[in-house]
């Protein structure tokens, strides 16, 4: 994938790229203003804010397992950790404009980025779940962390079901346990950031969002004026005043307040009072008699304090909306990125320009200057073309919240996009391989490596299990610590240094052959050094799977010799990763051909720890040699090239019209992938690798003799690749 690429279509896709002016003074997106002049309330429209209903006092959450606030697509939601059990959640939809309704339930885990991770809902029985939800369950997660009193997150694969069309919701989650007593003790100046959409009665989004920075204030008796795009002053232009008073149903909203403005109810707040300076959740909705409305969130710091500049230094891992590469439309799915931080810079993984930062101000995008004096909001713009812009507000010690846009040119024209980072905790330089020079072999524990690929063939995987597993024929099973040598630079096994005694974990046990003073180091994996020490496997993921898996010895202690290509210990996490792309030694791409960020990958190798099963790469290891050969000069990830070409136009191989657990139709997709590659002229550019077709192996002709060596019976002196691979698979489904 180029870099070029990578800047606008994954444009929309870092820390809140967009692709539409940020709102600096009341417009955005066709949003209007922060706060509506005279608008419906929320749930009853066209109806005023009754002035003479009692006060009602409110009852704040004091602490413990369940967290009040919202998702970003404009929802109320609860969250109770550790119910109905410990190491378990619930999930519940308070208040939704979407026909999201009843308790979900799951389990929840850390991750190894240390987030908390929620999959696997199921459905609360007698709370009210439709079935539609129900049924829209296996996909959904939730992935968090807590700050304090404040929990944080992305919650994904939602189902639109008032919308009824198929359309997916993603929201930013903000939950607090600790809420605030009166309103007076909320007194002050808050900066905020906010996005909210604009949907049709059937819940259909209506144009692009509005995405909004601001200062608003708050006075002891709940009285409130709103300053948007610009620090708050008694009399800034177009302010706007109302009031905070508590939620009248402090049962089912507890501690919430309900925001007026003009006399109309536009909102309900939530209020996570934490370590003193306190901190608002909104959920904004406000509808039209034609039953239209606009719904969203923002987030509200108080701004009593000034920011240092270094305030947000270090690395960070963000998560906001997927969006579609070529239309900018939302998928559901959560996005989440890299973001190194220092020097009064913010670099992303996937974009190659960085933002200068201001601390303590806005930006309304590329024709708009920095707005300054607006304490706790730091903003920038990268510097290319599209101008795109950032506003960050900072809250609790890990956590900051962010609205993004970008110009009028780009994958994503058009969208604004909110979005939640986390802090990543500074982690303990691993010095095991701290001595990696370039071009030099190096023995690596292979559960040390990290992916650089989302996925393999496992069919590739499963042959060479079944052949190491096989002692019916003669030396067979040997093969295991022939590919040992093999990748380790040298001839071949001794086979009769072999014995039942011979284990991958112990070299000892075995003899290879070959000069170790003259290691063949073309045959050998490649490895690099990341920041802090952390190893990426840049070649060799099916060989070492292989061993992770083989059956004399194997596994994660495996130690095997790779050719170190790099080592880049001292960088961040950001410039590392634009280097690996710019290297062409990661493959960001899932095996339905969706882009992914780095953030995405596994973090180890093995067939249980992550990696992802490409039917199609595995399609291309068995058609080596028939249609293609391997180059003595291999570029990095050639099958999954020839993958891409084979499923584009003209081509469209679909593997979905072959049964691939039969092997008669396996075969038939080998053929027909092979004959492909050989009809294509020697100059066609192979998928985005820039090589051409000769270039990557193409062979002249159908070598026939290999292709009928695939399908030797596993009973035969010498089976077939793809008989041992069929044969394994068909064990582990019996299992």
């Amino acid at each position: 994938m180029t870099n070029s690429h990578w800047t606008r279509a994954r444009m929309a896709g870092l820390v809140g790229l967009a692709a539409l002016s940020l709102a600096a003074c009341g417009g955005g997106g066709g949003g209007g203003g922060f706060f509506p002049i005279a608008g419906p309330v929320a749930g009853n429209p066209g109806t005023p804010a009754n002035p003479d209903t009692p006060p009602v006092a409110l009852q704040p959450l004091a602490g413990g397992s369940q967290y009040a606030g919202t998702a970003s697509f404009g929802d109320t939601v609860s969250i109770t950790l550790d119910q109905p059990a410990a190491g378990q959640l619930t999930l519940r939809f308070v208040d939704s404009r979407f026909g999201l309704a009843g308790a979900l339930s799951a389990s929840y885990a850390t991750q190894p980025d240390g987030s908390l991770l929620a999959t696997k809902f199921a459905a609360v029985a007698g709370t009210g779940v439709p079935d539609a939800l129900t049924a829209a369950l296996p996909k959904l997660s939730l992935r968090f962390h807590v700050d304090g009193a404040l929990l944080s997150g992305s919650l994904a694969q939602v189902p639109n079901l008032k919308a009824a069309d198929g359309s997916l919701l993603q929201g930013e989650v903000a939950a607090s346990n600790q809420g605030a007593a009166d309103v007076a003790r909320l007194a002050g100046v808050y900066s905020f950031i906010k996005r909210t959409t604009a949907y049709n009665a059937k819940g259909v989004a209506q144009g692009a969002a509005a995405a909004e920075f601001g200062q608003l204030n708050i006075k002891a008796d709940g009285s409130v004026r709103a300053c948007v795009g610009q620090a708050y002053a008694d009399n800034c232009s177009a302010g706007q005043p109302g009031k905070l008073a508590a939620e009248a149903d402090q049962k089912t909203y507890p501690g919430a307040l309900a925001l007026t403005i003009d006399g109309q109810r536009i909102g309900r707040v939530m209020v996570n009072a934490q370590s003193g300076a306190a901190m608002l959740l909104a959920d904004e909705f406000t509808s039209a008699a034609d039953g239209s409305f606009r719904t969203g969130t923002w987030v509200l710091q108080s701004a009593a304090v000034a920011l240092p500049a270094t305030a947000l230094d270090g690395e960070w891992l963000c998560s906001q909306p997927e969006l579609d590469a070529k239309t900018g439309a939302a998928t559901g799915r959560t996005q989440r990125n890299f973001v190194s931080v220092g020097t009064g810079l913010l670099q992303t993984d996937t974009i190659d320009t960085d933002v200068k930062l201001s601390a303590n101000a806005g930006i309304g995008g590329a024709s708009t200057s920095a707005v300054s004096g607006m304490n706790g909001l730091v903003a920038g713009q990268w510097s290319d073309s599209q101008k795109a812009g950032r506003v960050l507000l900072p809250v609790g010690k890990q956590t900051a919240y962010y609205i993004g846009t970008g110009a009028s040119t780009g994958a994503a024209a058009g969208s604004n996009i909110s979005g939640v980072c986390r802090a990543l905790p500074v982690q303990p330089v691993i010095n095991t391989y701290a001595a990696a020079a370039f071009n030099v072999p190096m023995a690596i524990r292979i559960g040390d490596a990290r992916p650089t690929q989302p996925a393999i063939g496992y069919d590739q995987v499963y042959y060479k299990q079944a052949r190491y597993r096989n002692t019916a024929v003669a030396k067979e099973w040997m093969k295991e610590f022939a590919d040992f040598c093999e990748a380790a630079g040298l001839s071949d096994v001794d086979n009769n240094t072999v014995s039942s005694n011979s284990v991958l974990n112990n070299p000892a046990t075995f003899t290879c052959t070959g000069n170790v003073n003259a290691l063949d180091i073309t045959a050998m994996k490649s490895a690099v050094v990341g920041p802090r020490g952390v190893l990426y496997l840049t070649d060799g993921h099916h060989t070492l799977t292989s061993f992770w898996e083989a059956p004399n010895g194997g596994g994660a202690d495996v130690k095997v010799p790779v050719v170190m290509k790099g080592n880049f210990m001292s960088q961040n996490n950001a410039t590392f990763w634009r280097g690996m792309r710019a290297n062409k030694t990661v493959w960001l791409k899932q095996p339905d051909g969706r882009a992914i960020t780095p953030a995405e990958l596994p973090q180890q190798l093995g067939l249980s720890n992550g990696l992802q099963d490409d039917p199609y790469r595995a399609l291309l290891y068995f058609t080596r040699d028939v249609g293609y050969k391997q180059p003595a000069d291999s570029t990095e990830f050639l099958e999954f090239y020839w993958s891409e070409w084979l499923q584009a136009a003209p081509q469209n191989l679909k593997l979905s019209a072959y049964t691939l657990t039969n092997a008669s139709s396996y075969l038939q997709a080998i053929t027909d992938a092979s004959n492909l590659m050989i009809a294509t002229p020697g100059d066609t550019i192979i998928g985005s690798s820039g090589k051409t077709a000769l270039q990557m192996g193409k062979l002249a002709s159908f070598s026939t003799k290999d292709f009928k060596a695939l399908s030797v019976p596993v009973t035969d002196a010498k089976p077939g690749k793809l008989a041992y691979a069929l044969y394994y698979r068909a064990l582990l489904a019996a299992k």
